[in-house]
């Protein structure tokens, strides 16, 4: 079986060889890749080198085979397998890779599939049913295989075999780590399905592939794109979703209350209108959504989303044509895929509810075409409102409250905090690392790391520019290239950047082609970059910039090649322009496009044309940047022009100022007399106000922190942004504008103050903010283990206190906070472990809760028996050697634990008073309840949280006579049965998730339960509507509704003697208040947040 197998490996490996030479290599069976080695390189050790290489991926790819036929096929006679593998073969053997279609960007594994079925019609004329079957499985999976080994080689251009050699001990790898992330087959079932299965298993390999590339500024040409998947970092945002109560139920929840990763926000919401400034990673977010959709892997905190189809539609296409029709969806990840489709496959999709729609940057359509494109989503909406749709823009272009009336919520990328910026710094070496094959050069990568870390971290300015993963890409890739000096500001990021990147081009210069001086270069790429600015689009036609590039030609009389050979020499060799799909071309990101242009009309003295526009969202960084291209006289004219036109146009009036401020960021040299009339015109409308306020004030610099200190803010909301843009300028003039605005009490200061302690864990500003902050609010303040010493001098007076740490970060300076009485030992993410000894909390004399949350651990718990503790929650329980010596907490009234049970009974470990809670979290392998049984029968209330497992719950009649409370959120098992609550008599108060409350089954069960006066229903979805047949529960007084979105009660119209809590932080809309029947009212309360959800009371049992 194994030399089937090999047979289909080497045809692979040469049909992907053939496409990636762009050269008919296929179309004799009798040619081969050591043919091709021989003649593409000269020496005989050489040949022999990669003709090894190559070797090794055949047989990978054969054991591929085979592991897939012993998963798939196992019950089939080997005879029929191997004659199906060797037909396969065969087909790749005579159908001879002869379309040239085969050989252009944007192949997908589909068009190869049906070009090698269509060339080879009577492939499996000798086989059996079953074989050809097989043979129907095996051939889409090795045209897969094919686009994997493609991907792993270098571009194919001069020098493609010479970087082939250098990597040759990285090229096995990176192929067997493309294989092993070929997403599966869909399963096949009928006719109509089977054209369906496997259209959307091709679509998804294509998804995969497609957007599974980022791009590193200063490697190599020929091996800067490397695996999303894997260089992705992690994005913080904030927005509306934590006024909206997002998670307090989630003890395990990092931000229960505040900022949360991207990945966190888009798990609880369907619709998320997502806004952060130029480079923030807004677009590199939707392709790793794009991936992980393809290759149906997310994350556990997304795993809802996995077995969605994913749908990237970048709007800057759609500049000058209609708008698409989910049929047109397809071709921006494959164009053929659309030309293969079933009919009215996306569609159905979309119908189902399992598109994810992708649409990316609203603001790279001109302002006129931004409405239409408002009603174009709202009739999606209509059409397909189960899918989830994730809308980017930059926020100049679109408030917070554009997509409000369609129920998205908005969110909007943070600037990269201390930790950010260490982990991308980290990210971006360790993906050059990956493809270098010399150790010592591995180890100057290194030195490098660390070096540029400490520089970036350690240097205001340098850390002012590192706030986007553009520019810290950027910063990454010139100190590689320089190993010395790096800029001082972002005018100087993107100069050095542009002559990095035609430095690479001139030490290409002997290549046979067009011979462009670095002047004419960068002529034709300004006058490229202005006219698409001039024409409001970020691409445009390849046809259509070719023949711009034949009028900018006509005039440059030293260049004799023709425009398609120039524009050619353009696209692969400066480095800066790229084609998204294969007939468009764009800049290689908007700000290169954007910087150029700004270089162009301040050459050509078009400043006028510049301040017309300045109020423009998408020529507001253009007029910014020309003024730091500017002389001084042109500088002069264009702030000018700016101040003046903010007189004549009112409702342009802040936006202009603003503009004109920002330009003293990129201005070096500006007169006194129009600099100090800027800043005097500016801070008439200070404090700030709005989130383009800050962004400004933070561009501009130290330069307006004396503005802010001069104008206070008067209320809570200018508290909050001036807090923001002092922290994000930082420095040691910062501090009073921060301790100004704290007095002010509010959700929003609260969560500036804490940015701003993330942005700068100094001695200083714990001096300025911490005690007053962690005392002022219920809210959630981490605080990282290492900082432990820094703090402990400014909170000896705090009672609450969350602990962020990991691997083994020490907490004994919480020895020296004998006062604490609530403690939470948090790692910080789910894949991040700590290991705590927890010896500095032994004999703390106050200490009554501590909650070790996620992937936290001890080896024992001795310490505790000194301290009076009524709550406990411990993960990882296993490892725990003393666990019996919570027998001896003889306080002890609430016990969790979470990733795992012990396996000792809860009779041997309980101490002789009861519990008035347990609590099982994120136990993933849990089906049954059964451990409760090893429990006396004295539990007050039993919770569980992300339990997807669970399939009854008939363990919770062991606490029949003293359970009252019962709690269960998290992803719901469909086997999960309630009808044992039914034989809980004294059961008042039921949580549950709202997906698991309201099924059939569970209506059975829940208006049969004559005790229960409180449920609380807990959602993450953009509405809650509570059913009608909640009447009919007994004795059901209160109804309480906690999570995000808003609440519709029109399906309790008329119901009498009902209280409805609204639970949430920030205001949620309720939809039928009105309607209810007498008796019935809605009451807004503000949650508790961690601790002191912690305190809560339970209500005594109606006996």
């Amino acid at each position: 079986m194994f030399e089937a197998a090999l047979k289909l490996g080497v045809a692979v490996v040469k049909a992907a060889c053939g496409i990636w030479i762009g050269n008919p290599l296929a179309e004799s069976a009798a040619t081969t890749v050591a043919d091709l080695v021989q003649e593409k390189v000269t020496g005989s050790r050489e040949q022999r080198r990669l003709k090894r290489r190559f070797d090794e991926i055949e047989e990978s790819v054969a054991e591929r085979v085979l592991g897939y036929l012993d998963h798939e096929f196992r019950g089939l006679a080997e005879n029929e397998r191997e004659a199906a593998v060797l037909a396969v073969a065969d087909t790749f053997d005579k159908a001879g890779l002869t379309d040239r279609t085969l050989f252009e960007q944007d192949l997908d594994p589909l068009y190869l599939e049906r070009y090698l079925r269509a060339k080879a019609p009577r492939a499996t004329r000798d086989l059996s049913q079953a074989a050809v079957a097989l043979y129907d499985r095996v051939l889409p999976e090795a045209c897969a295989y094919v686009m994997a080994t493609l991907s792993a080689l270098p571009r194919f251009q001069t020098g493609a075999f010479t970087e082939l050699l250098r990597r040759e001990t990285l090229l096995l790898g990176k192929v067997e780590e493309l294989l092993d992330r070929v997403p599966r087959q869909e399963e096949l079932a009928g006719r109509e399905r089977d054209a369906d299965a496997a259209f959307l298993t091709a679509y998804r390999r294509k998804a995969a592939e497609r957007w599974d590339v980022l791009e590193l500024f200063g490697t190599e040409a020929g091996t800067r794109r490397y695996p999303l998947s894997t260089a992705y970092l992690s994005l913080r945002v904030s927005g509306e979703w934590r006024e909206r109560n997002l998670d307090l139920f989630n003890h395990d929840s990092p931000y229960p209350t505040g900022d949360l990763r991207v990945e966190q926000v888009l798990a609880l919401h369907r619709r998320t209108f997502l806004r952060g400034p130029a480079g923030s990673g807004k677009t590199t977010l939707l392709r790793w959504v794009g991936v992980r959709a393809g290759q149906g892997d997310f994350p556990e905190t997304m795993s809802s989303w996995t077995g969605s189809v994913p749908f990237l539609v970048p709007l800057r296409e759609y500049v000058e044509r209609e708008l698409p029709e989910p049929a047109d969806f397809v071709r921006h990840t494959g164009r053929h895929l659309a030309d293969q489709a079933p009919a009215g496959w996306a569609t159905k999709v979309m119908s189902e509810g399992r598109g994810i729609v992708l649409l990316d940057g609203v603001d790279e359509l001109p302002q006129s075409r931004r409405e239409a494109a408002r009603r174009w989503l709202s009739g999606l909406l209509t059409d397909f409102p189960d899918c989830r749709y994730v809308v980017t823009t930059r926020p100049g272009a679109a408030s917070e409250s554009w997509l409000d009336t369609e129920g998205f919520t908005a969110t909007e990328l943070q600037p990269l905090g201390e930790e950010d910026v260490r982990a991308f710094i980290h990210h971006w070496h360790e993906a050059v690392r990956g493809e270098v094959t010399e150790e010592n050069e591995r180890e100057v990568l290194t030195r490098h790391e660390a070096e540029l870390t400490r520089k970036v971290l350690g240097q205001r300015h340098l850390r002012s520019i590192a706030s986007t993963p553009l520019l810290c890409a950027l910063l990454c890739a010139l100190h590689r290239d320089r190993h010395t000096s790096l800029p001082r500001d972002r005018m100087e990021v993107y100069e050095a950047a542009l002559a990095m990147l035609l430095k690479e081009r001139d030490h290409q210069r002997g290549v046979p082609g067009v011979d462009l001086s670095r002047r004419e270069l960068v002529l034709l790429l300004q006058e490229l970059a202005k006219w698409l600015i001039l024409n409001g689009s970020s691409d445009a036609p390849i046809t259509t910039v070719k023949r711009q590039v034949g009028r900018l030609l006509a005039g440059m009389h030293h260049i004799e090649e023709g425009s398609e050979e120039v524009f050619t020499h353009l696209r692969v060799r400066s480095g800066l322009l790229q084609c998204p799909t294969v007939d468009r071309v764009s800049f290689l990101h908007r700000t290169f496009e954007e910087y150029l242009a700004a270089k162009a009309l301040v050459e050509e003295d078009s400043l006028p044309l510049l301040v017309k526009h300045a109020h423009d969202d998408q020529w507001h960084e253009v007029v910014v940047m020309a003024a730091g291209h500017a002389t001084p006289a042109q500088r002069e004219e264009l702030v000018t022009g700016l101040l003046e036109r903010a007189d004549q146009v009112k409702k342009h009036h802040d936006r202009l100022l603003l503009v004109a401020f920002a330009c003293l960021e990129t201005s070096h040299q500006l007169a006194e007399r129009l600099h100090s009339e800027v800043t005097e015109r500016v801070q008439s409308i200070l404090p700030p106000r709005t989130k383009e306020h800050v962004h400004t004030l933070n561009l501009v610099g130290e330069a307006a922190l004396p503005l802010l200190a001069r104008t206070p803010p008067t209320n809570a909301r200018e508290a909050a942004k001036s807090i923001k843009a002092a922290s994000r300028i930082g420095g040691p003039s910062s501090y009073s504008v921060i301790e100004q605005a704290l007095p002010f009490r509010s959700r929003d200061v609260f969560y500036a103050a804490r940015e701003a302690w993330e942005r700068d864990p100094s001695s200083e500003l714990a001096e300025v903010l911490l005690a007053d902050t962690l005392t002022t609010y219920p809210y959630v303040f981490p605080i990282r283990a290492e900082h432990l010493n820094l703090v402990a001098p400014h909170i000896g007076a705090i009672e609450q206190f969350v602990l962020k740490g990991h691997g083994n970060d020490s907490i004994e300076t919480l020895s020296k906070l004998p006062q604490l009485v609530s403690l939470i030992l948090w790692p910080g993410s789910s894949d991040e472990r700590w290991e705590i000894d927890l010896d500095p909390l032994r004999g703390m004399p106050s200490l009554r809760i501590l909650s070790c949350l996620g992937q936290t651990s001890s080896s024992g718990i001795a310490p505790l028996t000194e301290s009076p503790l009524e709550q406990l929650h411990l993960s990882h329980p296993d490892p725990i050697s003393d666990l019996g010596l919570l027998s001896e907490m003889t306080d002890l009234k609430k016990l969790g634990f979470g990733y795992g049970l012990p396996q000792e009974s809860l009779r041997d470990l309980l101490p002789v008073e009861p519990l008035n809670e347990f609590s099982i979290h994120h136990e993933t392998t849990l089906s049954g309840l059964d451990y409760l049984s090893t429990a006396p029968d004295s539990m007050g209330g039993v919770q569980l949280l992300g339990c997807p497992e669970l399939n009854n719950i008939e363990g919770l009649v062991s606490q029949s006579g003293s359970l009252t409370d019962f709690f269960y959120y998290g992803e719901v098992n469909p086997k999960l049965d309630l009808s044992s609550l039914r034989e809980l008599p004294l059961l008042e108060v039921l949580k549950l998730s709202e997906a698991l409350a309201t099924t059939p089954a569970s209506r059975k069960v829940l208006t049969s339960l004559s005790g229960v006066r409180l449920l609380e229903l807990l959602h993450g979805k953009a509405i809650m509507r509570p059913p009608a047949w909640l009447r009919d529960m007994p004795r059901l007084r209160t109804l309480r509704a906690t999570g995000s979105g808003d609440v519709d009660l029109t399906d309790l119209a008329g119901a009498t003697g009902l209280t409805i809590e609204i639970s949430a932080f920030g205001r949620r809309n309720v939809i039928g208040a009105k309607a209810l029947g007498p008796g019935s009212r809605v009451i807004h309360e503000r949650p508790t947040a961690l601790f002191r959800s912690f305190q809560r009371k339970r209500p005594k049992p109606s006996r």
